[in-house]
């Protein structure tokens, strides 16, 4: 119902479940050599299950819909926007 009540508003544009951080692979080209490491970056006790990217004119627009996702999901969200592209 909140996926279709986002894209009804036009204010979808994508959204995914993340595998569990346990598949994940931490990669570090930072140095003079690449490491891969299993695991992820970091060990929490909670992480991020997923995401949804949409489209708010405004920031309480975008609060909004938060507001309807964590009541759909009944679980905590966050609320992050977008860097701006490079110039």
């Amino acid at each position: 119902s909140f996926n279709t009540d986002l894209r009804s508003a036009g204010a979808f544009i994508t959204a995914g479940g993340l595998e569990p951080p346990s598949s994940a692979i931490t990669v570090d080209a930072t140095g003079e050599h690449t490491t891969r490491t299993p695991g992820p970056f970091v060990d929490a006790r909670e992480y991020v299950g997923g995401f949804w990217i949409i489209t708010a004119a405004t920031e309480h627009a975008a609060l909004q819909w938060a507001e309807q996702c964590s009541s759909a999901l009944q679980s905590r969200i966050e609320i992050r926007a977008l860097q701006e592209g490079p110039e």
